[in-house]
């Protein structure tokens, strides 16, 4: 009775270590586990691909190995005591989600992860193996490097659009404007209209008997800007001459006295106005000799 006993323990055993085998080999993860010295006692094959290593060559290294090749996200080598598995031997906690590159033989490239560990205590109190699991995230590195690069590239093209319609206001302030007719004309016409919110390229087109694309065309030859920007110039200017002789209380109802509909937003673009109010001053002040 015994003996059947203890080999259906003996079968039940072997079938659930051959449960657990097979969930290593399959598993899309890296698997290490590392006897309290760091030394490698057991691996699956996922973590043999993602080292670059095999399991021959694995079995028995340690942390300090210098076969292994670590890096952090900035591409420096990463330092022993931070290695996952001397993190967790020191802590005696899990940890999660640290994202580390290695440096790959087989691939000749770096293969990124995300990295958790956990460590096993036995009946003592004292850890007595380390759990390490590696999941590939390099094709999503690779995208979120890309992805850097695009901003990089945008924002480097925002800024230089913008230092040159900056540039371009400058230039145009330092001339008159409103040195001819139709300019003046225009201007004239967003001032007489200057409290009608949503006054824009259409309205003032209609006001001066002309389309849409000849208002547009005309205002960007004699000014530089479009027609956007210059009527809105002309409802800064206005702005500009009610703050400086305190016509409202609050620069809300200057907003709204301009045609502006959003406060915020028009403290925004009065901030910007003023500040390039004070370069244009600046540029044009004569340079001290020394």
């Amino acid at each position: 009775m015994y003996e059947t006993e203890g080999k259906q323990i003996v079968a039940t055993l072997r079938i659930n270590e051959d449960r657990f085998q097979g969930l290593l080999i399959n598993l899309d993860a890296g698997i290490v586990v590392h006897a309290p010295d760091t030394s490698i006692i057991m691996n699956n094959i996922k973590a043999s691909e993602l080292l670059g290593l095999s399991s021959e060559q694995m079995m028995g290294k340690k942390a300090i190995d210098p076969a292994w090749k670590f890096v952090d996200l900035e591409n420096n080598t990463l330092s022993l005591e931070d290695y996952p598995v001397n993190r967790v031997l020191t802590s005696k906690k899990p940890i999660k989600s640290q994202v580390l590159g290695i440096h790959n033989p087989i691939f000749k490239d770096v293969v990124w992860v995300t990295v958790n560990g956990f460590p096993i205590f036995n009946s003592n109190g004292d850890c007595s193996e380390i759990v390490i699991s590696f999941v590939d995230i390099s094709a999503r590195k690779l995208v979120e490097v890309e992805l850097k690069k695009h901003k990089e590239n945008l924002e480097g093209i925002v800024e230089v659009r913008t230092t040159e319609i900056r540039d371009k206001i400058i230039e145009h302030s330092k001339a008159n404007h409103y040195d001819n007719d139709f300019l003046k004309k225009v201007r004239n016409c967003v001032l007489e209209n200057i409290v009608v919110i949503g006054f824009g390229t259409n309205e003032l087109a209609a006001k001066l008997f002309m389309s849409r694309s000849t208002v547009q065309r005309k205002i960007e030859c004699e000014s530089g800007l479009t027609a956007a920007q210059f009527v809105r110039l002309i409802r800064l200017e206005k702005a500009h001459y009610y703050v400086q002789s305190k016509t409202h209380r609050t620069l809300a109802e200057t907003a709204y006295a301009v045609g502006f509909s959003h406060a915020g937003y028009f403290s925004k673009l009065y901030k910007k106005y003023c500040e390039e109010k004070v370069m244009l001053s600046n540029s044009l002040q004569p340079k001290k000799t020394k």
